[in-house]
């Protein structure tokens, strides 16, 4: 088994999991092809905060060179929730039309690109999750982040919208069960099954931290974070019955809110050991 990462320390982390790390970049093909075209199988699980859609392309026409050239015979793409777009009070699944945020309006393409990888006898399947929860990563990442450094949370908007999100666990036990059970062209929503609001998801945030809840008027949102911003303030909310029934997908973690104290204990598991090895390089007055 593979893992492509672009730090050296994280590889290390990746081999002694049992896993041959990949020191490379998504926007550099040349540096994993070797390695994918052994692969039967790929995860795409990689992400981009700048130029996301382009890179994700770049890993796309990889697969398909490692259909073509290679092994390759099945691949699990990630997509999200947000190819759904603002969904209001009302409960989607895979079978509702898409109507994408626009900062994700090529995930919807591109979900279309990877199904025709189908041509070169590749099984398919697509998942969309929620927003990611757990480890240091992602959006609750950036809040604890935020809350540690500034000494507050802060939500936009008003924080009524509905926000869907599930383990980053979860999605990986759903890959695996994708990966045994899943048909070619298979697409599934993947959340934990709660609802809660942007602000209860920060309120929780500022309780476990200690800290203060600021919302972010929506303007500013806009302002500063463009059309993500206006992905952040929409209500999207999803049902993954279809995984559950089709997979035997069951979450183990039912809801963000009410694991936030071991969410924050994890989300500072890496600090801590950075603070440790810049105690060993620098001494404390790295470590803040």
């Amino acid at each position: 088994m593979f893992g492509l990462t672009r730090d050296s320390g994280r590889a290390t982390e990746l081999n002694r999991a049992g896993v041959k790390a990949i020191v490379g970049e998504i926007g550099k093909p040349e540096s994993f092809i070797g390695a994918l075209k052994n692969c039967d199988v790929a995860v795409h699980a990689a992400y981009a905060n700048e130029g996301a859609a382009q890179l994700d392309r770049l890993a796309l026409e990889a697969f398909a060179d490692a259909s073509e050239d290679g092994r390759l015979r099945k691949l699990v793409y990630t997509s999200g929730l947000w190819v759904h777009g603002d969904t209001g009070d009302t409960t989607v699944d895979e079978s509702t039309p898409l109507a994408p945020h626009d900062v994700v309006m090529w995930r919807a393409a591109h979900e279309e690109i990877a199904m025709d990888l189908a041509q070169n006898e590749v099984t398919v399947i697509v998942f969309r999750p929620s927003i990611v929860y757990g480890g240091s990563r992602g959006i609750i990442g950036d809040m604890f982040r935020r809350a540690k450094e500034r000494s507050a949370v802060r939500v936009p908007g008003t924080g009524e919208q509905a926000w869907c999100m599930v383990h980053v666990r979860d999605v990986a036990e759903a890959y695996a069960l994708g990966i045994e059970h899943a048909a070619s062209g298979d697409r599934f929503l993947l959340t934990d099954g709660s609802t809660q609001t942007a602000l209860e998801v920060g309120e929780a945030i500022a309780r476990v931290t200690g800290t203060k809840v600021e919302l972010w008027p929506a303007e500013e949102v806009l302002a500063r974070l463009g059309d993500y911003g206006k992905a952040m303030l929409g209500s999207t909310r999803v049902s993954s019955m279809k995984a559950r029934r089709d997979l035997g997908w069951v979450p183990r973690h039912t809801s963000a809110i009410g694991e936030i104290e071991a969410l924050y204990k994890e989300w500072l598991g890496p600090r801590k050991r950075r603070c440790r090895r810049l105690l060993r390089v620098a001494g404390p007055h790295r470590c803040r």
